[in-house]
This record gives structure tokens, C-alpha cells and sequence, in this order.
């Protein structure tokens, strides 16, 4: 499954290369000297799809484009910067982690329509996930988003 990934980053160090300072392992993995499981969250893609509407109130920065933009780049980088946007970042992420406490375990959310083969019959995809890990990987993007604001740095986002 394709995944987006979250990093705390030096607002000096973004730039349209910003994806050269970083490795993936054969695992998925993202790897950068003093790379912290703190200063690194994962979400699926089919995820990041349920909460898109959401995260699109975001003031954002493409550094490939060099352009401003409103929430997340699916393909490539999104840079979260200012420090009002990390804040409602944080919140947007909070409120989820508030309702989906709620939710029973698994979480069971509704993905994408899809329609099989010949026979026309489409189905929605039901999207699946542990709760305490779901809450776990949203806290970790959250506490992030926090740190990044109080410490003056920003949020990288790599797109799928």
C-alpha cells in the first residue's frame, strides 16, 4: 500500500531538493541522520484520502513548484510552514484522533468505489485499521505539528 510520510524538518534546509536528504529501505521505510521515530509518522494513502477534505484547509508550500497551495500534494512534497498552519494542523489532527476514539476496534472506515471485471458490480472498499496503532500514528503527526510550531520548524509531507 503506498504511504505518505511526515517529517520534522529545519525550515533552512526545504528546498526543491529537500527529497535528495532522504532514503527508503526496501520496507518502506524513510532513513536521514537523526531521523527520530518522533520527528517521523506514516499514514496509508487510502487513509490520507478519508481525511483529504479536511487537511485541504491548510495553507501549504509545494517546494518543486516554488508555489503557495491548500493542502496536501498527493505526489509529491507538501511543506506545512507557518506557524498558524501547524497549529490548525495539529488541531485537524486532534479532532480525528478525538473522533476516532470513539470508533470501535478494528476501525472500519469507507474507502473508494470500485466496479469489478465484466459484470459491472461496483462495492465500496472497506478500509480497515487498528485502533490503538491508527491513535498511536495520528498522536505522533500531531505532537510533530506542535513541536514544529513551538520551535520554529515545519513539517515536510512526501506524497505517494
Amino acid at each position: 500500500m503506498p504511504k505518505h510520510h511526515f517529517v520534522i524538518e529545519n525550515k533552512a534546509e526545504v528546498n526543491e531538493y529537500i527529497h535528495a536528504s532522504y532514503s527508503w529501505d526496501s520496507h518502506g521505510r524513510k532513513h536521514k541522520s537523526g531521523l527520530t521515530p518522533e520527528k517521523h509518522a506514516t499514514l496509508e494513502d487510502e487513509f490520507i484520502a478519508y481525511i483529504y477534505d479536511s487537511l485541504q484547509w491548510l495553507d501549504t508550500w509545494n517546494p518543486s513548484t516554488c508555489t503557495r497551495c491548500s493542502g496536501l500534494n498527493n505526489y509529491g512534497i507538501t511543506v506545512i510552514e507557518e506557524q498558524n498552519a501547524l497549529l490548525k494542523f495539529q488541531q485537524l489532527i486532534q479532532v480525528w484522533i478525538d473522533l476516532f476514539s470513539h470508533a470501535t476496534d478494528p476501525i472500519v472506515l469507507t474507502g473508494n468505489y470500485s466496479i469489478d471485471g465484466g459484470d459491472q458490480k461496483g462495492n465500496y472498499e472497506k478500509l480497515v485499521y487498528n485502533k490503538v496503532e491508527l491513535i498511536n500514528e495520528l498522536y505522533t503527526l500531531a505532537n510533530m505539528a506542535k513541536y514544529a510550531e513551538i520551535n520554529g520548524k515545519c513539517i515536510v509531507h512526501f506524497g505517494i
